[in-house]
């Protein structure tokens, strides 16, 4: 066993790096991987009327299975009082800071969405056209939708987007990222901030491949393709997510950036001059989006930003009793 301890773990994290549970987290990754293949199964085998009946139903419940599988893994491994913990649930003191960390947790995606735009139009990869929105315009026209001044759409869509992130998709996006930043990210902390990122983002992007193969994010490019890129997508906004959830020591700020993420996967059409866009190099989650999301990374890193919130001292008679068993747990020598 190393005589140093590994250098900004979670609380929730093996001390050393010998201590890493291998063999948990292998379980998790082929459990995870093959119930996702069970759950998608049907998607490959059904008419293409039915697939898309079923789509939107089956990605929920594959979204929930990170979760299912890392709860029954804290389940046999962790004694009761720190299974929350161990899956990127505490108690958020000052609560100030936990609510500046939701805000970033909504605005960064916005922000790498958004400037992806300009790049993409200086490198004639999109038309963005700010003055009468035809694309937008357009989109509503061909489902039926005329008479209605640009700015009332203009208007519902940023209701629809704060809707759909603060509410609609937390729920699915939490149940991600219970697996991927609640509990995976800190049980490879020890092997330093950038391996994890880097196991953790190609895990997460090759366990999309059901859907991917299917046309989702990327339906102009190749299968194989597509995958390279949710799996170079998932790595840089990954390292962001993780960012959020060590900063906090929490699962709440990374389902919130993974909700809006989910959002503002159309933000583009909002400023197009065309009624459609490329995935694949436009927005959030093209070669644009990753050029902005890069540039974050590489700035938190640079300012080791990566750094978890010191944990609180608690006090057994204000503690909850399971925040008192977990920490005297974590610190067998805590009074």
């Amino acid at each position: 066993m190393p005589s140093e301890p590994a250098p900004h773990v979670l609380p929730s994290s093996p001390t050393y790096r010998a201590e890493i549970p291998w063999r948990q987290i292998s379980l998790f990754i082929v459990i995870t991987f093959v119930v996702t293949w069970l759950v998608a199964l049907p998607l490959y085998l059904a008419d293409a009327t039915t697939v898309q009946a079923l789509y939107l139903p089956l990605s929920l419940v594959m979204m929930g299975v990170p979760a299912l599988v890392a709860w029954l893994i804290v389940r046999r491994t962790r004694p009761k009082g720190q299974r929350a913990a161990t899956l990127g649930f505490n108690r958020h003191r000052p609560l100030p800071r936990f609510f500046v960390y939701l805000g970033l947790a909504f605005l960064l995606p916005m922000v790498i969405a958004l400037l992806s735009l300009p790049i993409a139009s200086a490198m004639g990869l999109y038309n963005a056209d700010l003055t009468n929105f035809a694309g937008l315009q357009q989109l509503f026209a061909d489902a039926g939708v005329t008479g209605m001044p640009v700015e009332i759409i203009l208007v519902n869509q940023v209701i629809n987007v704060v809707l759909a992130a603060w509410f609609i998709n937390l729920l699915p996006a939490l149940g991600e990222e219970i697996g991927w930043r609640g509990w995976l990210t800190p049980q490879l902390l020890p092997l330093g901030v950038l391996p994890t990122i880097g196991i953790t983002g190609v895990i997460w992007g090759l366990w999309h491949t059901p859907l991917i193969l299917l046309g989702h994010n990327y339906p102009h490019l190749p299968g194989w393709q597509a995958v390279v890129f949710m799996v170079m997508f998932c790595t840089l906004i990954g390292g962001i997510l993780a960012w959020l959830a060590i900063r906090t020591n929490s699962v709440w700020p990374a389902a919130l950036g993974h909700s809006t993420i989910n959002a503002i996967g159309a933000l583009p059409l909002l400023f197009s001059a065309e009624p459609t866009f490329d995935s694949a190099h436009v927005g959030i989650t093209g070669t644009t989006g990753w050029i902005v999301a890069a540039v974050i990374l590489v700035v938190l890193l640079a300012i080791k930003s990566f750094k978890p919130a010191p944990t609180p001292t608690i006090d057994p008679a204000t503690a909850w009793p399971d925040d008192y068993q977990a920490e005297t747990q974590h610190h067998p020598d805590a009074k």
